[in-house]
Parts: structure tokens; C-alpha cells; sequence
């Protein structure tokens, strides 16, 4: 049997999932280089499990009329795979800061993709696996396909225990160690592989030549699966996100009653320009910004302001005086010369939406003392 093990009933769904997958990926996660490479190794590993899985095989091996064979579609999966592990060695290279020149990297692993396809020559021809070959061939195919092996998971080794280090969370540690044991685990697999084909040479079976057997059959599609998980982990929070239920969707809802009166009376400080789509982070942001312009600058119609901090008397004290400087800037009364220090004591952009959720809170309560008119409020 050259396709994977896996039955049908999980492995078909799965290979249908990942091309949904790469469609959805291609269409909105396409922005950044490192989106760019992961949707380039999602696309190879979706090509590669489609020429494992028993189903497409057969349809791929139908579509082509009989020229190509299972046996080729099998191993050239695994031989792809290896020539796209020179995009992922640049990618991970790129996100932990080092550069490496593409040409030598690239050229690494065309050599090896092509030193591979020529050592699997016989286990193509009698319809085996690789590792079914008698001779020195199965342990030319391996090698060839170690070297950009071992450099990817080095480096994705080296990023889990640098992160693991800063971490002090245990549910980050917990993350930041799986990262780190996958890649060791898969380097030891991977690397047991030229071991397991030398006693296969002698004859020997064992529990070397068993795993290697195992993981040859079936580790594209666990593969797969893995990469398909954490690919849709950041499409979860794109959708959560634009249904505006993540918690900065949340916060910024809050804020947006008491932002729609303070920019209805200040509607100089708003910025209306289109933008693109920042995501709901960074229109939180604004909007506290904004918050804040017009505060500065109601601060001129307050004469003696009280504090957005502290106690709750406090807060809905300044909140009804702020109330009272948007109706006296709205109906065009002389503002002070002075525009007065902001009454905050945040430190950073967390602590000052606590302190401005803390002044929303209360102004409906405000805004209905000083009798404001209603208005909708219209998220930027």
C-alpha cells in the first residue's frame, strides 16, 4: 500500500478542511511575508497529504489517465514537502530576526528535492515504499532530504527555548515548551530515518525500521492536521473579532456612547480619512485617543475640574461637568484660555481605558442631569 493508513472517513474530511483552508488563507491572510510563507507551506503540505490520502490519490492517478502511479504521487509528496522546508527555514529565519540569503537556502533544497527524486528511482518503479527498496538507494533518498530538515528544526527549537526563557506564565511556558518538544521530537524521527535504512540494508527489522515505516505512511497527514489547527487558530479570532466579541470589540463598545457626544461636540479631533482594516486593537486605540483629544480640549469649558480617578463620587462628578462642557462648547460659549491637565493617573494604554470605561459607566447618568441630546453613536 503506497497511501497513508489513516481511514478514509478522517483522512478525506481532513484534506477537504485544508483546502478550504488555503482558499479562505489566499483570500484574507495574505498582508504580511510571514502570512505569505505560511500560506505557501500550507499550500505544499495541503498538495502533498491530497497525494497520500487514498481518495484523491486515486483520482489524481484516474484524472491522469494511468502516467502517473500511486507509488510516484507517494513518494514525491514527502520529496515536496522537503524542497518547500527552504520557505519555512526563511520564514522562521524572518520572524527570529536572522537573515539568511534565499538563493542558498533555495538551492539547498531544489539539490535535495532532485538528489531525492533520483535515489527513489527504483522504489517508484516496482511500487513500493522507499523503504521496501533493497539496496543503498532508501538511505541516499533520506539523506538527501535531512540537511534543510535538521537546519528547520534547529531553528524552530532555538525560537521555543529563547521565548520558554521570558515566560513566566505557566500557561505560556506550557505553549512555548510544546513548540520547542515538537521540533525535537520531529528532528529525532526524521534524523532515526538513514539509521532505520542501514539495518534495513542488513536485514534487520526492528523498532527502528518499524517507526520509520510508520512515520513514512502516515506523518504528512499528522502534519497536516498540526498545521491545520494552528492555521485556524488566527482565523477564530479574525471571525471573533469582526463579530465583535473579542475583548477589544467589547471595551471599544463601551466607550463608543460617551466618544459619540464628546466627538459630536469636539468633531475637529476626528480622523476621516478611509483606513484599512486595522483590526478592532487598533480602533480601540483610536477611539481612546480621540477620547482624550476632547477631553483636552472640554477641559477649557470646565473650570474646576474633577477627577476621572479614584472613587465613584468622583467619577460621576467630572462626568456630569464634563457633560456640562459639551453643552456649553456645542452652544458656542467662550472657552477659558487654558486648557487644563487631563485628570488621569494612567500609566499605559490598558490603564487608561480602565479609567475612560470607568467615566462611561456613568455617563448616561451624566448626560441625562444635564439633559444632552441623544445621539447614535457611529464606530470609526
Amino acid at each position: 500500500m503506497v497511501t497513508s493508513s489513516w481511514p478514509t472517513a478522517c483522512s478525506l474530511p481532513l484534506v477537504g478542511y485544508v483546502w478550504i483552508l488555503v482558499v479562505v488563507r489566499l483570500t484574507a491572510f495574505r498582508t504580511s511575508p510571514l502570512d505569505r510563507h505560511a500560506n505557501l507551506a500550507l499550500i505544499a503540505l495541503t498538495v502533498a497529504s491530497t497525494m497520500r490520502e487514498p481518495t484523491t490519490q486515486r483520482w489524481i492517478v484516474d484524472l491522469c489517465g494511468g502516467h502517473v502511479s500511486g507509488a510516484f504521487l507517494f513518494q514525491f509528496a514527502m520529496i515536496l514537502m522537503g524542497g518547500v522546508v527552504g520557505f519555512n527555514v526563511l520564514m522562521v529565519a524572518t520572524a527570529s530576526g536572522r537573515a539568511y540569503r534565499p538563493v542558498l537556502v533555495h538551492g539547498i533544497a531544489v539539490a535535495g528535492a532532485l538528489a531525492a527524486l533520483y535515489f527513489g528511482t527504483g522504489a517508484r518503479d516496482h511500487g513500493v515504499l522507499i523503504e521496501e527498496e533493497t539496496g543503498w538507494a532508501p538511505l541516499g533518498f533520506w539523506l538527501s532530504l535531512l540537511p534543510l530538515i535538521v537546519w528547520l528544526d534547529y531553528l524552530v527549537i532555538r525560537v521555543g527555548v529563547a521565548e520558554l526563557r521570558k515566560r513566566s506564565d505557566p500557561r505560556e511556558v506550557l505553549v512555548y515548551a510544546a513548540i520547542s518538544l515538537f521540533p525535537l521530537v520531529h528532528l529525532i524521527g526524521f534524523s532515526s530515518a538513514p539509521v532505520a535504512t542501514i539495518f534495513l540494508i542488513h536485514g534487520e527489522h526492528n523498532v527502528f525500521t518499524a517507526m520509520l515505516t510508520l512515520a513514512d505512511r502516515d506523518i504528512l497527514l499528522y502534519q497536516t492536521a498540526l498545521f491545520a489547527i494552528g492555521m485556524t487558530v488566527p482565523m477564530l479570532f479574525r471571525l471573533v473579532a469582526r463579530l465583535g466579541l473579542d475583548s477589544a470589540s467589547r471595551s471599544r463598545k463601551r466607550l463608543l456612547p460617551l466618544w459619540s457626544d464628546l466627538t459630536a461636540a469636539c468633531p475637529e479631533i476626528v480622523y476621516r480619512e478611509p483606513t484599512p482594516d486595522l483590526g478592532s486593537r487598533f480602533l480601540l486605540h483610536r477611539t481612546v485617543i480621540e477620547i482624550r483629544d476632547c477631553l483636552r480640549i472640554l477641559s477649557r469649558y470646565i473650570p474646576d475640574a474633577a477627577s476621572d480617578t479614584g472613587d465613584t463620587h468622583a467619577v460621576r462628578a467630572y462626568a456630569i461637568q464634563l457633560a456640562h462642557a459639551c453643552a456649553a462648547k456645542s452652544a458656542g460659549v467662550p472657552a477659558s484660555a487654558e486648557v487644563l491637565a487631563l485628570p488621569s493617573t494612567a500609566g499605559d494604554v490598558s490603564a487608561e481605558t480602565a479609567e475612560l470605561t470607568a467615566l462611561a459607566a456613568h455617563w448616561n447618568h451624566a448626560r441625562t442631569v444635564v439633559n444632552l441630546p441623544r445621539r447614535a453613536a457611529h464606530p470609526g
